[in-house]
C-alpha cells in the first residue's frame, strides 16, 4: 500500500517504485494573491493542494498509483497587483517552472502529468503552457484542469448566492472555514461582500477580449458575497471537487487515450 500520496513525504525509493506503475502525477498549480479582507493570500493554493490530495487518497484507495508534489504556489496574479498582497509570475517564468517540473518528473519516468488549477488568473495560461510542453514532449500525457470547472455540475448546486467559484466568495469562503477556520476573519465578511459584476466587464458579446484590473471591478478585492459561507457547505464543495477528479483520473479519455 502507498505510504502517502504527498511527493514530499515520500522517500526516493518509493517514487523510484511509483514511476514503474504508471503512476499518476498531480501538480496543484495556484496563487498568492489578495483575497479580500478576510481570507488570507494562500488560498487558492491550499484549496488547489487540498483537492488533489483528497482526490490522490480516492484514487490509491482503489489501487490507482497517484502522488502530488508540493503546490506551485505563484501564478500569474497582475490583475491583482493593485490591491497589494500579491506575488506574481510573468508568463516566460510561469512556463520555465512549469516546464523544469514535468522534464523532471519525465526523466523520472513519470508520464501521466495533470496540472492541477486552483487560479482564475492561470487557466488560459496553462493551455498554452500544455501546448508547449506537449509539443516538445509527445512521449508524455500532459493534462491541465481547473477543479471547479472540473466539478463545476456537481458544485455549482451547493451555492446559494452565485452561480460558480468566484473570488473570496461564498465558495472560497466556505472551503476555507472547513479547512483553517482561524484563517477567516469573520468580522470583515460585510466589508468584503461585493457582487461579481465580470460578465459586465467583458464588453460587448463579439467575442473581444479586454484586461482588467480586479482593482477596477471590486473595491474590496472580494467577487461575491461571503457572508453565505458555512463550514459545512465548504466541506461538501470539497468533497465533491475530489471525488469527481478522482473519477477522472481513472478515465483514460481524460489522459487523450482510447476508451
Amino acid at each position: 500500500m502507498q505510504r502517502s500520496v504527498r511527493w514530499g513525504e515520500l522517500r526516493a525509493p518509493e517514487l523510484r517504485d511509483l514511476a514503474g506503475t504508471d503512476a499518476a502525477v498531480i501538480v496543484p498549480v495556484a496563487s498568492i494573491e489578495q483575497h479580500g479582507p478576510h481570507l488570507p493570500t494562500l488560498t487558492d493554493t491550499l484549496l488547489a493542494e487540498t483537492v488533489a490530495v483528497r482526490a490522490a487518497e480516492l484514487a490509491v484507495a482503489r489501487g490507482e498509483p497517484t502522488v502530488v508534489t508540493p503546490p506551485v504556489w505563484s501564478g500569474l496574479s497582475e490583475h491583482h497587483m493593485a490591491l497589494g498582497a500579491t506575488l506574481t509570475l510573468d508568463f516566460s517564468a510561469f512556463l520555465a517552472v512549469l516546464g523544469g517540473i514535468v522534464r523532471s518528473l519525465a526523466r523520472h519516468g513519470f508520464d501521466r502529468i495533470l496540472f492541477l488549477n486552483g487560479h482564475g488568473g492561470n487557466i488560459a495560461a496553462l493551455r498554452v503552457v500544455v501546448e508547449e510542453l506537449q509539443r516538445h514532449h509527445p512521449d508524455i500525457r500532459l493534462v491541465s484542469a481547473t477543479y471547479w470547472d472540473l466539478a463545476g455540475d456537481l458544485m455549482n448546486p451547493v451555492l446559494a448566492t452565485q452561480r460558480t467559484v468566484r473570488h473570496a466568495c461564498e465558495a472560497e469562503t466556505s472551503m476555507l472555514l472547513a479547512l483553517r477556520p482561524e484563517l477567516v476573519d469573520p468580522e470583515r465578511l460585510e466589508e468584503a461582500a461585493f457582487p461579481d459584476v465580470r460578465d459586465q466587464a467583458k464588453g460587448p458579446d463579439d467575442g473581444s477580449y479586454r484586461w482588467r484590473s480586479f482593482a477596477a471591478m471590486t473595491p474590496s478585492g472580494a467577487l461575491g458575497d461571503p457572508r453565505a459561507a458555512t463550514a459545512e457547505k465548504g466541506e461538501r464543495l470539497l468533497q465533491l471537487a475530489a471525488e469527481r477528479l478522482a473519477e477522472k483520473l481513472a478515465e483514460p479519455v481524460f489522459w487523450g487515450e482510447a476508451a
